[in-house]
Order: C-alpha cells, then structure tokens, then sequence
C-alpha cells in the first residue's frame, strides 16, 4: 500500500511539473501613448458623404492614450492570445466647409460636436517553429475586429453610424535574448485587398525580466486600417510608443 501510495504521488508530482511547464497564463497590461491621423466617409439615401479629416475638419483631439489588455495561454510551441483596446476620441469646432455625413448635412459655420469610439479585438494562435534559450521566432493567425461607432451633432442636426469591419491576418512574432535580463521582441501582422482594404499591426519592444513570471517592457506600435465600399471610406492610422506589465500564472 505505501508503494503504491508513493507511485501515486510520484506521478501526480511528474504530471503537475510537466502541465505548469508546459502551459502558462500570461496577462498584459499595456499603455498606449498614441497620436491618430484618420478620415471617415458615411454615404447613406442617396447623399454622398464628405471625406473628413477627423483633426482638420472636426477639431477631434488626436493625442489620447489608452489601456490595452491581453491574455495568453501557452501550450509548448503554441499560443493562443485574445486582445482588447478600446479607442475613443472627442472633439469641437464650427466648421468652415459643409459636411455630408450618413444622410444629413452640416452647414459651413455650424458649431459642431464630434464623438468617434472604436473597439479594436483581436483573437490569434501563434506556432513558434523555433523556441529555444530564450529565443523564438513563430508565425501568428489572427482575427481582427473593429467596431466603429461617429456621431456629429449640432444645434439642428444630430447623426450617428457605426461600422463593423472584421478580417483574417497573418503575420510573424520573435523574441531575441539579450544578456542582463534583456530581451528584444516584436511582431507584425496584416492583410490587403487590393486597393478597397488593408491593414497592418506592428510593435516592437525592449524587455525585462525581473522576476522568474513578470515581465516589464517599453516600445513602439504603429496600426493602420483602410476600408472602402462602394461610397463609404474609413482610414485610420494610429502610432506611438507604449509600456507593458505582464505577469505569468
């Protein structure tokens, strides 16, 4: 009885050594210092929408910062992550040129309030096809998805629209050991349509591992988003550096 109760323990300790080496959760928290350069066309009854230029047309305030969290899970080889930031940005001024937007018409001269809301997920499984003494190199399939809520409203006059724009993407990942606890990584994917639709997401980053599950890092992210159908456009670029905190379980 005692030696089966110790081949019992003795696998129980190999499974659960394994399993946590194996498998890791890991959790980000990121901070996004960004600056936004976008234009948004709504054609809707038969009224063909002006191309705006969010900051010059609108006065939206394109300097916002924002609070990305992300969540991994880490098989081995494989990680499966799912990502969520949401994006917000307000802005006022009387316009100096008539705006079509989604039916109806602002006039030159109309005091005008502006609200533009996007929430950015993104789920993805990544295969590191070399992992080894701290460094990896891996290729990464992604859904992306943006829901994209603008509304102007004057004394008059008050539109809303929003827009669901949703694709795959590939892309690489990679992180390069450095000595002293450093580390460089980065990733980059995207997708195009031709000339009616692309995007691309990229960052790279420094990185240091204080403690055996955290990891604290500082870099550069640039994103960029175009979509045209038909009468309707959407473009919107945002970059800028950001820091992280990532804890693992």
């Amino acid at each position: 009885m005692r030696r089966l109760l110790t081949a019992v323990l003795a696998v129980t300790a190999v499974f659960v050594f394994q399993s946590r080496a194996m498998a890791l959760l890991e959790v980000d928290a990121r901070y996004w210092f960004s600056e936004l350069d976008a234009e948004l066309r709504v054609t809707e009854g038969g009224l063909i929408g002006t191309t705006i230029d969010m900051d010059r047309d609108l006065g939206v305030d394109t300097d916002e910062n924002f609070l990305e969290g992300r969540v991994t899970l880490q098989m081995g080889k494989h990680r499966v992550r799912y990502a969520f930031v949401p994006l917000s940005w307000d802005g006022s001024k009387t316009i100096t040129k008539t705006i079509n937007f989604a039916g109806k018409t602002y006039s030159a001269s109309t005091a005008v309030t502006t609200s533009l809301d996007v929430d950015y997920h993104r789920l993805g499984y990544e295969y590191d096809f070399i992992k080894v003494a701290g460094n990896r190199v891996g290729v990464i399939a992604e859904v992306k998805v943006f829901n994209i809520d603008a509304s102007l409203k004057s004394a008059t006059v008050s539109e809303s629209e929003s827009i669901t724009v949703g694709f795959p993407t590939l892309g690489v990942g990679f992180e390069l050991g450095l000595p002293m606890l450093f580390s460089i990584g980065g990733e980059l994917t995207g997708i195009t349509y031709g000339g009616d639709a692309y995007f691309v997401d990229g960052e790279v980053g420094i990185n240091l591992k204080p403690l055996p599950l955290v990891v604290l890092s500082g870099g550069y992210r640039y994103m960029k988003l175009y979509a045209e159908t038909d009468d309707d456009r959407v473009e919107l670029t945002l970059d800028g550096p950001f820091v992280m905190l990532r804890a693992g379980f």
